[in-house]
């Protein structure tokens, strides 16, 4: 419009600038309703149901309909003043003068158009991105609330039985008890954790364990690399632990065993987990992989290392099963200044 209005006022001798800027927004109204019928009737009507060969045929009855409209009421001031050339004695009925004035209404309206539906582009992906990232994180948060009490159930029945056979040892079970659940309660729901946080609540599981089992319980807990900085999904590491005694060495009558190796080399942590296999379990490795325990770390995995990617391998080697994770590393630095 102050293009337009500049125009014609610095081609335009005896008018007032106030008259100038008043025929501009007249004609800038023609345009503005060309394009919002064209937004709000014509393509939800017709584009967008498939039916492309009206739409053109609307869209360009409606351009010839306004753009004689518009000479009409412009007093055929902007062709006067800009290309008089193209004045004819016809006047508002002129068939050539109509249909440039429409190519020119057209091709005007089309940009508009073309930038209202990228910007509307622009906004709904923004807003389809983050609606994704709200849900796989609504989901993840939800596979990490399902907690299994199953060590819950057998270290309160293990309480129970020290309070009744050996009462020295109830204040250790109890003050692990609860380094275990503060962790589950203040941890578990973080995105990631420090790796050394995991091991050591690991540790005092294993050593709940072992007053389970007692002196047959064989473990070997090992780490290597560098684990200062290193970053891992919480719970992750536990659960593996957790399910290789559920699915095993909870199962085994005679001297189960256990070993757990955490490895952080460059930019991977790789966790191997071996555990005892009792003779009498019928379980194949794909069952097991179908329970719960397993169902839900792998589809929190598919969630939050869907770009990177992950290794998860479940074995059956006959006497024993073998699980081995492997995940790419992230740097506890990085991790902070990302957030």
């Amino acid at each position: 419009m102050l293009l337009f209005t500049a125009i014609l006022f610095a081609q335009t001798e005896n008018d007032t600038l106030l008259h100038i800027l008043w025929v501009t927004l007249g004609n800038a109204f023609f345009f503005f309703g060309y394009a919002y019928i064209t937004i709000f009737l014509l393509i939800p009507e017709l584009l967008l149901k498939a039916k492309p060969f009206w739409f053109v045929i609307v869209f360009l009855l409606v351009g010839i309909g306004l753009s004689a409209l518009k000479l009409l009421f412009s007093d055929y001031i902007f062709y006067t003043s800009i290309a008089p050339e193209n004045m004819s004695a016809n006047g508002a009925f002129n068939l050539r003068l109509i249909l440039m004035n429409t190519k020119d209404m057209t091709f005007i309206v089309a940009l508009f158009c073309i930038a209202k539906y990228v910007k509307d582009y622009i906004l709904t992906e923004n807003l389809r991105k983050k609606l994704e990232q709200q849900h796989r994180k609504a989901q993840s948060t939800l596979l990490q609330s399902q907690f299994d009490p199953h060590f819950m159930f057998n270290t309160i029945n293990n309480l129970y039985a020290l309070s009744l056979l050996n009462p020295t040892k109830t204040n250790e079970v109890i003050s692990r008890m609860k380094i275990v659940l503060k962790y589950i309660i203040d941890e578990s729901m973080k995105d990631f954790v420090r790796l050394e946080d995991e091991v050591a609540l690991v540790e005092n599981y294993l050593q709940l364990e072992k007053l389970r089992y007692g002196k047959r319980l064989q473990v070997s807990y090992k780490t290597e690399g560098n684990l200062h900085g290193a970053m891992i999904p919480p719970m992750i590491l536990f659960m593996l632990v957790e399910n290789s005694f559920k699915h095993g060495s909870s199962l085994d009558a005679g001297t189960p065993w256990i070993k757990i190796l955490v490895k952080v080399e460059y930019d991977t942590i790789a966790i191997e987990i071996e555990n005892s296999k009792p003779e009498n379990l019928t379980k194949k490795t794909k069952e097991i992989e179908k329970g719960s325990g397993y169902a839900g770390l792998k589809k929190r995995l598919n969630i939050i290392y869907e770009k990177q990617g992950y290794t998860l391998k479940v074995k059956d080697l006959g006497d024993q099963f073998t699980v081995s994770l492997l995940l790419q590393n992230t740097d506890e630095d990085a991790y902070i200044t990302y957030h």
